[in-house]
């Protein structure tokens, strides 16, 4: 039994614009250099990838805009261009992410378009809630991006992993339904911290078993009053997860 986990990364609307000087304008101000130092490198000893990603952001009329960031995502591909439209909601004032535009650096066509989405979040999260992380640990960059937040704490997102077979990003449903999720490559675990009332909280951790993340360990712990909470541990025995103990929390 494991214990004390519980402690207290479109169709672009780009707005792909017209061809013509307005178009070269626009795609001259989101232009910019890779910086010093941000070259693809792999940590001695895994798979694991560590990459960099850069991000501008270009507001538009009408709350509306684009965010631009470059990497790479693994050692033997090119440098990736990524484009997210969005705009700001003007009932809730948060940004939703619309589309994303992927391609190759200096390439004109698309490696691959998003379209339809509904990001939603908070104005102030850089770079528009995009991220690039290896999230299933098999050295190349998978993509997510903020998709909203639940009760308390939680934060979900959407999530697509790099396919090395079909060269694109496919998207993950499993790894949508896990709230705030960190990917330790150490481990290769990813482990999801979750509230679910203000007596009420836990932690459970997940490993990859044929492309799906399964949950293989939880804690739970329930608050009794301000002085007393219990800790209830779980494991997965028998492809289910079952109670295998409890004890105090902290």
């Amino acid at each position: 039994m494991r214990g004390g986990f519980c402690s207290g990364g479109l169709l672009l609307l780009l707005l792909i614009a017209p061809a013509g000087a307005a178009g070269t304008e626009r795609a001259d101000r989101l232009a910019f250099e890779v910086p010093p130092g941000m070259a693809p490198a792999a940590v001695a000893g895994d798979e694991t990838f560590q990459g960099g990603f850069t991000c501008r952001s270009d507001a538009g009329e009408n709350s509306a805009g684009t965010t631009a960031c470059r990497s790479w995502i693994s050692p033997v591909l090119p440098l990736f261009v990524f484009r997210l439209a969005w705009h700001v909601d003007s009932v809730t004032a948060e940004r939703v992410v619309t589309g994303i535009w992927i391609g190759r650096d200096g390439a004109s066509e698309p490696l691959q378009e998003m379209s339809g989405l509904e990001l939603r979040m908070a104005v102030p999260i850089e770079n528009a809630g995009f991220e690039l992380i290896d999230m299933d640990f098999d050295g190349h960059l998978d993509m997510r991006i903020v998709a909203g937040g639940t009760a308390g704490p939680n934060v979900l997102y959407r999530n697509w992993l790099w396919s090395v077979d079909e060269e694109r990003f496919v998207d993950s449903a499993a790894l949508d339904e896990i709230v705030s999720p960190e990917f330790d490559p150490e481990t290769r675990e990813i482990v999801s911290r979750w509230r679910s009332s203000a007596a009420e909280g836990g932690v459970d951790v997940y490993a990859w078993n044929d492309g799906v993340p399964v949950i293989v360990h939880r804690e739970v712990d329930r608050f009794d009053g301000p002085a007393r909470c219990i800790r209830t541990f779980y494991d997965r025995i028998d492809e289910e997860l079952r109670e295998t103990g409890t004890g105090s929390c902290g």
